[in-house]
């Protein structure tokens, strides 16, 4: 409360100076504060206006460097993320692919109908089991076209490629509620209906039509082939003869005017790595493209396909390639006449067929179709791409080879393909070391034993011929590599990268003596066992050499691996042995082949006589190996083969040529069941005489006369675009 006469602002009250005057010296208070505020906001403007108004060249640049550097560390870093997706997708991608192929061949594999006892009895009437395996293996690629300079990229640059020239073949029963399916041309089941006695009526157009037409059919049992395929190449040609304008290609025409289709199987064009070190890229001797492949004949020998007369309305005035027809077998001198005469059957039908010459149609010189029961696929020569050699050595009244694969030969194949697998395969003999013979028959499938579908001209001829590539599996395989089980095979144990036996300056076993032989392989250790399946194991067995100087006696580990067949001749052959004499001399002498180099799955023998290194026997008495001197023919397939013992029960002895390094087996019946005639042996079957010394007496032999325990089929695939590899290996155990 205010007193009365008080003034309500004390410190005003209790000054001594006037209220006006207080009043005009807070006045200038003010005035001052405001003169000094606006001499502050003069001196900011003033700063202001003397000061740059924008930033100088280099502290730009400095900013759009920086700024650049975090956009490319974004884009880096969505790129590294996107390839990461990508790469993850590829791999999930190739993942389900090679489950779903590995989980196709087990089933395959899980219905085969015969066990690997070899041979087979003839009355088992049980199929066959086969497999085949080509002159390059799983490293081939690799080492062929390493170099020791030049860029990782030109040494390494073939590594993806695999091994790619196995083939399996077998007999197989589908599961339980399960059918195997296939194709044919309708017109076929019109045949069997005729020659089981129905009527039929059709015109000649009504015939081509039910040629042309094709139907689904059945069956429980199938002839199953894996292998792979090189999908360029060519299958057609221009020229023709009239009248036949299917596909050929060799300029060598039969009598009859047929084509004999040529087979240029490997197109080896595209730049692959730097093999001579110039910078220039160069062919790696591996095919551009290839396909895995999974042929499927089904096994009706209920179908009667035949022809059984020549005036049969199915077959009169046709076009061979539209019914299907075997064409006729030439002269002993055309070998590719008997390689592709049933090819037309092949490229129209999924039914296990052979042909054979019938009352009808043989004093025509011309062949027929019947279709195979499990008891005829037991004979090669009733198989699927199974043909027969003559001999024009001899005569055709001498016969012709047992049956073999019917492989192409790769004759005129561009790139390197050629120069690696003759390197793979080498010299089979030192009898043809001055012409430098090699083997021939080797590769892939022909092409033109694949599914086409042709078109006809105005003149019911065939007018084009397009494979329809049924039989692909995957387009992306690099590697179909196949191995049997070699029970015998020695592994080789070998010092690891620090140079010693067990753990360097360390005496493993404890005996005395630090990094002697004895701790090869310790546990614990980087030693390393080797197979021949590893490059690593040639070069093992040089060093072991006794030519070789500090020489080494191999240290083996113990025994068992799966295994290429002829695992001997790729390891004698490898790319960086020393040299082929050295290798041979110092590794296959007699001491060093009786202890190491016989293996059930080696496919070595060497003659006492010569010395020199030969197939084994076996294989020449099976028709995988097959050298005739006169024309230098040499034929080497290295298979193993279930076989069958019917050759040892047909009532007559064949004539087996096996002294040193010329060797075959006279087959008669190869010419008689195409009609020929051919000269009688005097002597008849031995192996069937009762006197317990049948092995000795038997004419023909499986390739490999072992059991074979068990299979391994390793299957790898690429992504390109997003640089993956995957692959998956299916092993099967043969009852």
């Amino acid at each position: 409360m205010t007193r009365v006469g008080e003034s309500p602002f004390p410190s005003l009250a209790k000054s001594n100076t006037p209220r006006s005057r207080q009043t005009d010296d807070m006045t200038k208070t003010h005035f001052d504060t405001r003169d000094k505020a606006e001499q502050i906001c003069r001196t900011a403007s003033t700063r202001t206006t003397n000061s740059r108004s924008g930033l100088t060249l280099i502290e730009v640049l400095i900013a759009t460097t920086i700024t650049l550097l975090m956009m490319l560390a974004l884009a880096q870093g969505f790129k590294t993320l996107s390839e990461s997706v990508s790469a993850g997708r590829s791999k999930l991608s190739l993942s389900d692919q090679l489950r779903g192929i590995s989980s196709l061949l087990r089933n395959d594999l899980e219905g085969i109908t015969v066990d690997s006892n070899n041979p087979q009895s003839s009355l088992a009437r049980t199929g066959y089991f086969k497999y085949y395996d080509g002159p390059l293996s799983d490293t081939s690629a690799t080492l062929f076209n390493y170099l020791p300079t030049g860029a990782v990229e030109q040494r390494i640059g073939a590594n993806r490629w695999g091994d790619l020239d196995d083939i399996l073949m077998f007999t197989s029963k589908a599961k339980d509620g399960e059918w195997f399916r296939g194709k044919v041309p309708k017109a076929m089941l019109l045949v069997d209906n005729l020659n089981k006695g129905m009527a039929i009526t059709l015109t000649a157009a009504q015939w081509n039509e039910a040629w042309q037409t094709d139907v689904s059919i059945a069956s429980q049992y199938a002839e199953i082939a894996w292998f792979m395929r090189p999908l360029q190449g060519s299958d057609s040609s221009a020229s023709a003869p009239p009248n036949r304008r299917y596909p050929i290609h060799l300029q060598e025409l039969l009598a009859t005017g047929y084509g004999v289709p040529p087979e240029t199987a490997v197109e080896d064009v595209a730049p692959g790595v730097d093999i001579t070190g110039d910078l220039v890229p160069d062919p790696d001797g591996m095919p551009d493209r290839i396909a895995l492949c999974r042929r499927v004949l089904l096994i009706r020998p209920d179908l009667d396909i035949s022809e059984t007369t020549l005036s049969s309305p199915a077959f009169s005035g046709k076009d061979p390639q539209l019914v299907a027809k075997p064409l006729p077998i030439g002269t002993a001198a055309s070998v590719n006449s008997f390689r592709y005469c049933i090819r037309f059957a092949y490229q129209r039908c999924d039914l296990s067929v052979r042909a054979f010459a019938n009352d009808f149609v043989a004093a025509n010189g011309e062949l027929t179709l019947q279709t195979n029961s499990l008891a005829d696929l037991q004979r090669p020569e009733n198989r699927f791409a199974h043909y027969t050699i003559p001999l024009p050595a001899i005569s055709l009244a001498a016969g012709t080879s047992l049956p073999l694969l019917a492989l192409t030969s790769e004759a005129t194949s561009s790139g390197n393909y050629l120069a690696l697998t003759n390197q793979a395969y080498g010299k089979l003999s030192a009898s043809y070391s001055t012409t430098d013979v090699l083997p021939t028959d080797r590769g892939f499938i022909p092409s033109c034993f694949f599914r086409s579908k042709i078109t006809l001209d105005a003149a019911g001829n065939v007018g084009s011929a397009v494979p329809t590539l049924e039989e692909i599996v995957a387009s992306n395989v690099v590697a179909f590599d196949v191995k049997g089980y070699d029970l015998s095979v020695k592994l080789i144990a070998n010092r690891g990268v620090d140079g010693a036996w067990g753990a360097k300056n360390v005496d493993d076993d404890q005996n005395g003596t630090t990094d002697d032989a004895t701790e090869s392989g310790w546990p614990g250790t980087d030693d390393l066992v080797l197979t021949p399946s590893d490059p690593g194991y040639s070069m093992a067995l040089i060093n072991a050499s006794p030519l070789v100087t500090p020489s080494e006696t191999p240290q083996f580990s113990n025994s068992g691996a799966f295994v290429d067949i002829d695992w001997s001749r790729k390891v004698i052959h490898a790319p960086h042995r020393l040299s082929s004499g050295t290798f041979q001399l110092g590794m296959t002498n007699t001491t060093a082949f009786g202890s190491f180099w016989s293996s059930n799955l080696s496919c070595l023998s060497r003659d006492v006589t010569s010395g020199n290194i030969l197939p084994p026997k076996s294989m020449a008495r099976s028709g995988a190996y097959f050298a005739e001197s006169t024309n230098g023919v040499v034929v080497y397939q290295p298979c193993f083969d279930t076989f069958t013992d019917a050759y040892e029960s047909d009532g007559e002895y064949m004539q087996v040529f096996d002294s040193n390094e010329l060797s075959y087996v006279a087959w008669r019946d190869g010419m008689r069941r195409f009609g020929f005639t051919t000269t009688q042996d005097s002597a008849t079957d031995k192996g069937t005489d009762g006197l317990g010394n049948d092995d000795n007496e038997r004419e023909t032999s499986p390739p490999i006369p072992y059991k074979l325990p068990s299979v391994q089929a390793t299957i790898r695939v690429q992504d390109y675009p997003a640089g993956t590899l995957q692959q998956i290996s299916v092993v099967h155990s043969l009852r």
